[in-house]
């Protein structure tokens, strides 16, 4: 007999001057850390202590400084494996974290340590996060490796592709919008309208809520 998984725990926790949603996603015992942003460290500590959990793996959903700040401090605390497509790889050096300006001063770049090198996932790879399958989805156009993970139960990890009544921008450093327009028409095909999105900025939503009112998809898909 098929069974519908377990929908597992998600904990948002904004961070940092841009309000990026870091999540703490688990099953009561077992957790994932997804996009640890400025100020996520600590917070992602307590969370954990007072839930009684285990930090498993660290997952990015993209490279952009407001989703990867405190990084470094959790590779370290607790050495645990951390996925992302190795298309934003470019973000994580030296180089570029101190070629950022006004942003890396926000985000106090010069005193951050340079993140190891991620393990890499690609399109329709599978990472098992609170004992759920997610399914990676390549979907470039913010940044050349921005990914959405859409659990077997209905979660999706959306990153800073799809936001309530918005998408994510395409005015950045290695931003294509050519690339986001094609992106964005998979979503029909890749996604159920009662997939609950939590994106990396604001609200959760449903893909079925974002085909009907938000304003960015219409005629797209």
């Amino acid at each position: 007999m098929n069974t519908v998984p377990s929908t597992p725990k998600t904990i948002v926790l904004p961070t940092g001057p841009l309000e990026t949603n870091c999540l703490v996603i688990h099953d009561g015992a077992r957790a994932t850390v997804v996009d640890p942003g400025m100020g996520a460290a600590a917070l992602v500590r307590q969370t954990v202590a007072d839930q009684g959990l285990t930090v498993e793996q660290i997952v990015l959903t993209h490279g952009h400084i407001d989703h990867i700040r405190d990084l470094p401090e959790l590779q370290q605390e607790y050495g645990v494996p951390v996925y992302m497509h190795h298309g934003d790889l470019p973000w994580l050096t030296r180089g570029a974290l101190d070629a950022m300006g006004p942003l890396g001063e926000l985000h106090r770049t010069a005193e951050m340590e340079v993140p190891a090198v991620p393990q890499p996932v690609e399109e329709g790879d599978v990472l098992t996060i609170a004992g759920v399958e997610f399914t990676a989805v390549h979907m470039p156009g913010h940044s050349p490796g921005s990914v959405m993970f859409r659990g077997a139960e209905g979660t999706v990890l959306g990153g800073d592709v799809l936001f309530r009544g918005g998408v994510g921008r395409t005015d950045l450093p290695l931003s294509d919008p050519h690339a986001m327009m094609a992106s964005l028409r998979r979503i029909p095909e890749e996604f159920a309208d009662s997939d609950v999105v939590y994106p990396g900025h604001g609200p959760a939503t449903t893909i079925g809520e974002e085909r009907r009112t938000n304003g960015f998809l219409q005629g797209i898909v």
